[in-house]
């Protein structure tokens, strides 16, 4: 019998796209951290802000990434995928996410208070108050859009599993 081909798991799949997105967003800060303390001191601080964030967030995706090889979650025959893998990916749906929203959150607020204010000492500042504003009144929302996510990827992987356990005529 021919073993069946399950494809890499999907919260891997996940974990190396936020790995990757998470890589390209350091090398910016470090890049325009340089070129921003060249050019334009008053300003360098707000590119390197982000760089201790992003490399921890980058090392904890790495450690995600990891444990959600295939490989790491799958035995050597198994034919169907587990309840283990669902429920993992189910998770990492759930963190990447939050992390996206919080991400996109980020990066409005900073366009917001970039375009706001004319003192780039300030611009960190404004930034760090919107932020934290809009977290606060999205709030109530953060959990249901996350739980939506989850919701859909528990959806889409029960569908693909019975799928797969249709008898072939």
């Amino acid at each position: 019998m021919e073993k069946p081909n399950l494809g890499e798991p999907d919260s891997h799949v996940m974990m190396r796209h936020a790995k990757t997105i998470l890589r390209f967003l350091l090398i910016v800060a470090l890049i325009a951290t340089g070129v921003l303390l060249l050019f334009f001191r008053p300003a360098a601080y707000l590119a390197a802000l982000p760089v201790p964030v992003l490399f921890f967030a980058f090392a904890y995706v790495s450690y995600l990434e990891r444990q959600s090889k295939a490989k790491v979650l799958r035995s050597t025959n198994q034919s169907a995928i587990s309840q283990k893998e669902v429920e993992m990916d189910v998770q990492y749906t759930g963190i990447y996410t939050a992390m996206a929203l919080m991400l996109f959150l980020a990066l409005g607020t900073f366009i917001v208070a970039a375009t706001m204010v004319e003192d780039w000492s300030m611009v960190g500042m404004v930034a760090a108050i919107f932020f934290l504003l809009s977290v606060f009144i999205l709030f109530p929302y953060i959990p249901l859009f996350i739980d939506e996510a989850e919701h859909e990827e528990r959806d889409k992987l029960q569908s693909e599993t019975e799928l797969r356990e249709e008898p072939k005529e």
